[in-house]
This record gives C-alpha cells, sequence and structure tokens, in this order.
C-alpha cells in the first residue's frame, strides 16, 4: 500500500508522521450493549491500533568498507548474483564478466556464484565458502 494514501487514511499528514498516531473508528452499535462497553479483550471497542510508520530515531550501527586492493593480479574475484529472476537463469552479465577478466586480466581467477533465498535475505554459508577459499573481493549484483 502507498504510504501517503495509509497516512490519509490514518488522519495523519505526511508531514507529521514521525508524531503518534491514534485513530479512531466509529463505535460498534450492539443490541442490548451497555454505553461504553469494552469488548471480550478489556480494550474499548471504538479504538483501532495502528503501526506507526515512522522512521527510528537511532541509526544503524555502521560498519565500515573493507579496505580497497591494490592490484587486482593473482586474485580470485567472486561475482555473485542475486538471482532476481529466479532459477539461475540470469548469470549472463557475471559470464561476460568473467569473459572479459579472462581476456584482458588473464591473471585474475574469477568464480561465478549464486546467492541462496532471494535478494534481500542473507546466505551465510556462500560467505563462509568465499571465506574459506581465501576469495579476494566480490562484485554482487543482479544480473537480468
Amino acid at each position: 500500500m502507498d504510504r501517503r494514501k495509509m497516512l490519509a487514511l490514518l488522519g495523519v499528514s505526511p508531514l507529521v508522521a514521525g508524531a503518534p498516531s491514534f485513530a479512531r473508528s466509529a463505535p460498534k452499535i450492539t443490541p442490548n450493549a451497555a454505553p461504553g462497553a469494552t469488548s471480550h479483550d478489556g480494550m474499548d471497542s471504538s479504538m483501532v491500533t495502528v503501526l506507526n510508520p515512522a522512521i527510528a530515531t537511532r541509526l544503524a550501527d555502521r560498519v565500515p568498507l573493507a579496505p580497497r586492493l591494490d592490484s587486482l593480479d593473482g586474485k580470485t574475484i567472486y561475482l555473485v548474483d542475486f538471482d532476481w529472476g529466479g532459477m539461475g537463469q540470469n548469470d549472463s552479465i557475471q559470464q561476460e564478466m568473467q569473459a572479459w577478466f579472462a581476456q584482458h586480466m588473464p591473471s585474475v581467477k574469477t568464480v561465478i556464484k549464486i546467492k541462496g533465498g532471494n535478494f534481500v535475505t542473507d546466505d551465510p554459508g556462500l560467505w563462509k565458502e568465499i571465506a574459506a577459499a581465501h576469495g579476494d573481493g566480490v562484485i554482487i549484483g543482479v544480473a537480468g
């Protein structure tokens, strides 16, 4: 759902989305219910609980980038595909990069790998494999 539409439905301006927001729904009219009756969980049935879409006030811990290699000569570079299209069908860009390295920098060893899961999930097994093989660098991308 579009965030602006969601905020508008909740009656909150996107400009003040960082402030706590509350929404009220029309009270349910239940036959024989006493005025101000509560639901079975003890909450007023006219209140709606919502998630505040505001950005967290604390930034994530920052990790410095790895130092840059002085040269690629004699190094092993892993070409990792996020497998955007699925089923390993999109490794043509990695194959073209591997062919480029073979022609222009023959001393560089390249290894093509496809990351498990989707593009937002981690693949600790792959990172351990690259570290165990003493990979010198990784080019990560979406081929397709």
